[in-house]
């Protein structure tokens, strides 16, 4: 098929009219075509109304554009400015002293010290000071049940007068109950009795008093037990001027104990110190050897060291744990020393437990026992109301007791 369109317009300098387009288009169609002639069909694959697939074959755009560095005076002295403030921002925030840190962490640093260090810290000054005594009742707590478990459930605290009921304190200062109980009372040569009207003078503060004062005594005559010096002994009905002054320390301690829970742990720590002292004494003294005038070597009595608790100086470390140890051969400690002859077969004065061949285990019997007294106190002592119905007024302890 040749199909030849001649141009419309051979002349393109004369115009084409509307009239001449017609007539041309109206001769084309009205031409014969050969029935030789082939035709060609192409048809599109292409499907109307569908959008051809587009395929993306570029690779995503990455931005690796960044700022142009300034450098210019004017910029420098900023960064300087910014630096500058950045430096004082850190310095304001850094402590200056320990006593910026938060309380909560202040208080578990102090709780990992002995209270001897704690009392020397008081003094490096008054801020110091002050925090210490705010929270000294859980400074002391920490310290104690870190490093004297087992002696703050054998040494108690007498109970102070004021924390007793009114009718409880009229039970115990009544005079038949301090006649009868005056056996118990009777002092010691170097035991100061305590004060009833300021202390509770039930059986079980009796004794935690004397024990806390028979701890105090003890540790005053270490250096001569270590020493091996014979400890000043007091003929009986005499009281020295150096006696007195010595019992009457150790009772304001005692009493500074009772308010203040840090001289109370400074109580433990010493009478600790005593006792591993006390174990370790043939380790650390040991006796001399006496020499013959001829130079030879007098045998004299073999002394081992003791090895209750097993103790070795790497449990000499400020805490009572080796206590807790196996204690089936361990003799309890029932009896107060009642003199200070007492002091040179003491090895380890802890009362208020015993060993446990059952449960293989220390048990402790202070708890409790102060309620149990004060309940048995007022069952006895506290007067019974008259026939109208009214409780008679008790009668004073320095008062002769009447009868009616």
């Amino acid at each position: 098929m040749a199909t030849v369109l001649e141009p419309l317009n051979p002349s393109l300098d004369s115009p084409i009219s509307p009239t001449m387009l017609a007539e041309k288009a109206a001769s084309i169609t009205s031409s014969s075509v050969s029935a030789d002639e082939d035709y060609t069909i192409i048809q599109s694959a292409r499907r109307v109304g569908r959008k051809a697939a587009v395929v993306e074959d570029d690779e995503p755009l990455v931005d690796t554009t960044a700022a142009i560095a300034k450098n210019s005076k004017k910029t420098r002295r900023l960064q300087k400015q910014q630096q500058k403030r950045q430096q004082r921002a850190a310095a304001r925030a850094r402590p200056e002293s320990f006593l910026d840190l938060p309380a909560e962490l202040l208080q578990e640093i102090l709780g990992h010290l002995r209270p001897s260090d704690v009392f020397r810290l008081q003094l490096l000054n008054s801020a110091t000071r002050d925090f210490i005594q705010q929270n000294q009742r859980a400074i002391a707590k920490d310290i104690m049940d870190r490093r004297y478990w087992v002696l703050q459930r054998c040494f108690p605290l007498p109970v102070p007068l004021k924390e007793v009921d009114e009718q409880t304190q009229s039970a115990l200062l009544n005079p038949r109950r301090e006649k009868m109980t005056e056996i118990h009372k009777k002092p010691y040569q170097h035991i100061k009795p305590l004060d009833p009207q300021k202390v509770c003078s039930c059986p079980s503060c009796l004794v935690a008093w004397n024990n806390l004062n028979v701890g105090l005594d003890f540790a005053y005559f270490q250096g001569h037990l270590n020493h091996r010096e014979p400890i000043p002994m007091i003929p009986r009905g005499s009281s020295p001027e150096w006696n007195k002054d010595l019992t009457e320390a150790h009772a304001q301690i005692v009493e500074r104990a009772i308010s203040s829970p840090l001289a109370y742990a400074a109580i433990l720590e010493t009478h600790l110190d005593s006792t591993v002292g006390t174990l370790l004494r043939q380790v650390r003294f040991p006796p001399q050897t006496r020499v013959h005038q001829h130079n030879k070597m007098i045998s004299t009595k073999t002394l081992h060291p003791s090895t209750l608790y097993q103790v070795t100086e790497r449990d000499a470390n400020g805490s009572d744990e080796f206590l807790e140890r196996d204690g089936a051969l361990v003799r309890p400690s029932w009896d107060v020393p009642f003199n200070r002859d007492n002091y040179y077969a003491l090895l380890a004065y802890v009362p208020n437990r015993k060993w446990s061949r059952d449960e293989r285990r220390w048990l402790y019997y202070a708890r409790g026992a102060h309620e149990r007294d004060l309940e048995w106190t007022r069952r006895w002592f506290i007067p019974k109301p008259t026939e109208d119905g009214n409780q008679p007024a008790p009668i004073a302890s320095s008062q002769p007791a009447t009868t009616i």
